[in-house]
């Protein structure tokens, strides 16, 4: 019985530790997404937004490695596999914008908008692998 009890525990720890990763996400993605809408509306120009990007490099860099020092419990890690490759998809997308603003390259824009909407895909594809996990 107390076996089963620690693990429990640890799988509640463990999802408290992912979730914080997830929510931090999330809130970073609001607040590129609030610069962005600044850019949209020609509040910034495109080498303002190509600077901001770059300073939001280092947020989902951070994230990055939160979630790849997690060690997550065998039915979670598909969950945390899901998780960075969303991270690193909108980051890999971020960074395509700025190329795309700095050379005015249709092609590098077209590819981060792609990018995003498989972010977007493997956000939800982590939501599925948590609930499919217990949570």
């Amino acid at each position: 019985m107390a076996i089963i009890q620690i693990g429990v525990a640890q799988n509640s720890t463990f999802v408290q530790s992912v979730n914080s990763i997830a929510n931090d996400a999330i809130q970073t993605t609001h607040d590129y997404q609030s610069e962005e809408g600044k850019w949209r509306t020609k509040q910034y120009d495109n080498a303002t937004m190509a600077n901001i990007i770059q300073t939001f490099d280092q947020r989902y860099q951070n994230l990055i490695d939160k979630a790849n020092s997690l060690n997550p419990p065998e039915k979670f890690k598909t969950a945390v596999d899901f998780l960075i490759k969303s991270i690193q998809t909108e980051k890999d997308s971020n960074d395509h914008l700025r190329n795309a603003l700095l050379t005015n390259d249709k092609t590098e824009y077209d590819v981060s908008v792609g990018l995003l909407a498989k972010s977007y895909a493997y956000s939800g594809d982590y939501d599925a692998a948590m609930k499919a996990a217990g949570t």
